[in-house]
């Protein structure tokens, strides 16, 4: 039993790249000469991923497992899909559908009764495996739509709030009775960015910030998952060198159209042109839990 609980700390370490690559030759050399060797890699990897989905991992392993994951589109969909297929069997065990059978499945019991038993068990069986394989098809598509049109509206949602921030504070700063002498528009003195849920947690997915020279403000908007409910929130923002910008505490979620959001303003001249990592946690009472970690790259114009 001692030598399979130091086996699994090997795997689980081998799938966030955190051993050393001697010991990650030989753990991929014994999985491709040993059919059970990957089969208990490919195990450890679906532990990996529930535990990341049920935010069994330490700070530290979160951050590797988003690195590692999200950096691989094939490990993303792995992650995906388990978190869609959680979602479905978590509303399945709260509002259970009654199928009310058909008539036509009467007519085919009575004609597998007719069988031989081995048959009829053969029969059973078969008609089994077609219909979990239905019912997975049609859960995983139904999932996969539904979480594609939900990351659409709320890009479209973000997208406008920070048009129209763009124009409050244009509005605010050279109000329409001043009009430039040369004709030329007024520098926006505002950036901002939008980060969605799950595809934003991976360094692979940095997004870019751009900051004209008249810019004065940066403005932060994190969307929140259905779970993300906390009475408080706090950010964190570092260089990616782990240099500290700066911190907000005691921030709220606001309502939005794709759902709730946390956002905050950053000066422009704290954000020096390069790469930054920005954390978000959790707060209630005296307990902490970890969100997510997002990044993404200043330009300067």
């Amino acid at each position: 039993m001692r030598r399979e609980r130091v086996d699994e700390v090997l795997l689980q370490k081998y799938l966030l790249g955190t051993l050393s690559e001697e010991e990650q030759v030989q753990v991929e050399d014994r999985a491709f000469a040993d059919a059970g060797y990957l089969g208990a890699v490919e195990a450890a990897e679906a532990d990996l991923i529930d535990a990341y989905l049920a935010r069994e991992l330490s700070p530290a392993d979160r951050r590797q497992f988003e690195a590692r994951f999200f950096l691989s589109p094939q490990r993303r969909s792995k992650v995906e899909f388990a978190r869609a297929l959680a979602g479905v069997a978590a509303e399945s065990a709260i509002a259970p559908v009654a199928v009310e059978r058909p008539s036509a499945w009467l007519a085919f019991g009575d004609m597998v009764r007719a069988f031989h038993p081995a048959m009829q068990f053969a029969a059973g069986t078969a008609v089994l495996i077609l219909v979990a394989g239905a019912c997975w098809l049609t859960i995983q598509n139904g999932a996969m739509r539904s979480r594609v049109a939900t990351l659409q509206a709320q890009q479209q949602a973000a997208e406008g709030r920070e048009e129209a921030l763009r124009r409050q504070l244009a509005q605010r700063a050279a109000p329409e009775t001043q009009k430039p002498p040369n004709g030329v528009e007024p520098t926006p003195l505002l950036a901002s960015l939008v980060f969605l849920p799950s595809l934003s947690r991976a360094a692979g997915n940095a997004q870019q910030l751009t900051l004209s020279s008249g810019a004065q403000l940066a403005h932060l908007e994190i969307q929140l998952e259905a779970r993300d409910d906390f009475p408080r929130f706090r950010a964190e923002l570092h260089t990616r060198g782990g240099e500290d910008v700066l911190s907000r505490a005691n921030l709220t979620r606001r309502r939005t159209d794709g759902g709730y959001a946390v956002a905050f303003d950053v000066p422009a001249t704290a954000l020096a042109a390069g790469d930054y990592e920005l954390a978000l946690e959790g707060v209630a009472g005296d307990q902490t839990t970890d969100i997510g970690y997002y990044y993404f790259r200043v330009r300067r114009q």
